[in-house]
């Protein structure tokens, strides 16, 4: 099952929204659609809002996902993750860091701004 994505650039930022029931191959696809948009706009930092993705990550699962991310998301890209509990975790965020990815997940949309406008 695949997710519903909502676009929109809210001045130099660029949001992606996506909603649906949780499935590794439909992460694995958003996350191959949010590098895609933001390099056929340009952006290289993005916003991506996860709260209306439904279900529970399995701990593997974000192991894997975080592994995926480093391998897509190269520098100069970076994303600031807005997850529920129980979505994409920390666990996940350090395990993409490791491997030099420069994401953040955070819960809200103004820790989102914050992050993604922090130059560091």
């Amino acid at each position: 099952m695949s997710l519903e994505v909502q676009i929109s650039q809210v001045g130099h930022q660029l949001i992606i929204k996506a909603a649906g029931q949780y499935s590794l191959t439909g992460l694995r696809a958003l996350i191959d659609r949010v590098k895609e948009e933001g390099e056929k706009r340009g952006q290289g930092r993005v916003i991506l809002d996860v709260t209306e993705v439904v279900g529970t990550v399995p701990v593997v699962d974000l192991h894997v996902l975080g592994e995926y991310v480093s391998r897509c998301w190269k520098e100069p890209f970076k994303a600031a993750i807005i997850s529920p509990e129980g979505g994409l975790n920390k666990f996940f965020e350090y395990v993409a860091r490791e491997r030099a990815a420069q994401i953040a997940v955070v819960p809200n949309r103004p820790a989102a701004i914050e992050w993604i406008e922090w130059v560091g």
